[in-house]
Formats: C-alpha cells, structure tokens, sequence
C-alpha cells in the first residue's frame, strides 16, 4: 500500500494556506457568480445586464473570477493588479474585511477599504466597510465625544458695510525675478507683490514692490489712490 503524502499534522506551509484561500475563493465565486464563469469558461463574456460587466472580470490560470481594472501595466503584485471579485452579501466576505479591520488595528472606512482591495474587490465595498466598523464594539468603546467649539464675534470692521479698502489687510509675496528691457545684459532682479484685501468686501488690490523696506510700502501706498484711507486705516 503506497503512503500517502498528505500531512496531517504540524504548521501550515505558504502554499497550504495559498490552496486553501483559492479553494475557497473558488467555492464562493461558484455559489454566487456561476453564470458569469460560465460565460467566461465559454469565451462569450459576461451578459450586458451583469453586475460584474464594468468591472471586466476574467477568470486566472486558477479558475478565480478577478477584477480586469486598468493596473496591468504597473509593478504592482499580481493580486493587487487583479483582485479577485467577492459578492457583497457572503459570510466569508464579512470575516475577511472583519480580518482587515483587526490586522490593521481597526483603521476607519475609508483606509480598510483600501487595505481590502489590493487583494480583494468586495462588491458595495465601501457600504460593507462601514458596516464592518459601525458593528464593531471595540470601536464604539473606544470612540471619543465629538464636541464643537464656539466661534467668537467678528470684528465690527467686518461686519459694517463701509467704503472699499477702508479697513483692509496687507501682505506681501514674492519674491519674482524680472528682467528690465533696456538692459543689454538682461540681469534678474527682484521684485515682490503686496497685496491690499478689504475687509469689508473682501476686494483684492495689488501692487508691485521693489523690495520689503518700510520705503518701499510707503511709496507703494502713496502711489494709490486710497492711499490716504490705507493710511487712516
């Protein structure tokens, strides 16, 4: 009698746990997606009315109903270039995200859905995510008050409708090169922008700066016509 080589005791090796998974990818995907790897065993496509038709799924080497996507060309592995497709109302797709959750110390919506779909693409994936985390009791204990902070008044000067520019707030940026034409040599200088904003109606002015000396704005100021409400100001 030949032995067998199957072993029935010790730790798993890699692909163990690799034959499983697929094994059981395959049994799920049979349950619920028969006849669009049906269709795709024949070489016809899945139907035009197939919830599966935008992801343009194909079936692997192994039999496993994966995601088409537009990753082909990237260095990414093969099953985040092509994840394989998990219906949306399944145990076992609930346990997996539920795992991610765990793995990843029970990370918000958005960042397990992400963490699920470079190897798996759950079907309403962002619906079960949120449902994964909004069940979990970990989550809810360890969820903190929200609270809002009250905003204080605003200044009168904002609020009070006045001419432009009586109130308003300066600031400069910069710097930029610029070149003066008539020079031969063409050498670069710099320059910086002020920028007046109103207050009251938010209005935007700008000027050119020849450096950032109180001179300077004052003589940018002065050569403004609202210069003496800039001033009062």
């Amino acid at each position: 009698m030949k032995k067998s080589n199957v072993i029935v005791s010790g730790p798993l090796c890699a692909s163990e746990l690799d034959h499983a998974e697929n094994r059981l990818i395959r049994m799920v995907q049979g349950e619920v997606f028969s006849a669009e790897i049906r269709d795709l065993q024949c070489k016809k496509g899945v139907l035009p009315n197939s919830k599966l038709k935008n992801l343009n799924p194909f079936l692997d080497s192994c039999g496993i109903l994966r995601e088409g996507g537009r990753l082909g060309n990237s260095d990414l592995p093969y099953v985040s270039k092509y994840p394989a497709i998990f219906p949306n109302k399944h145990k076992l797709t609930n346990q997996i995200i539920a795992y991610f959750h765990l793995k990843n110390l029970h990370i918000g919506a958005s960042s397990l859905l992400h963490c699920v779909r470079e190897r798996f693409w759950p079907l309403n994936g962002r619906s079960l995510c949120r449902k994964i985390v909004h069940e979990c009791i970990a989550c809810f204990k360890a969820k903190p008050v929200v609270t809002s902070q009250l905003m204080g008044n605003l200044p009168r000067d904002r609020v009070v409708p006045d001419y432009p520019f009586n109130c308003s707030g300066v600031d400069f940026c910069g710097p930029f090169m610029i070149r003066y034409r008539n020079q031969r040599k063409g050498v670069l200088h710099k320059m910086y922008i002020c920028i007046f904003v109103c207050f009251v109606s938010k209005a935007v002015h700008i000027e050119i700066v020849s450096d950032l000396t109180s001179e300077a704005f004052i003589a940018t100021v002065m050569s403004w016509p609202k210069c003496d409400q800039i001033i009062q100001a």
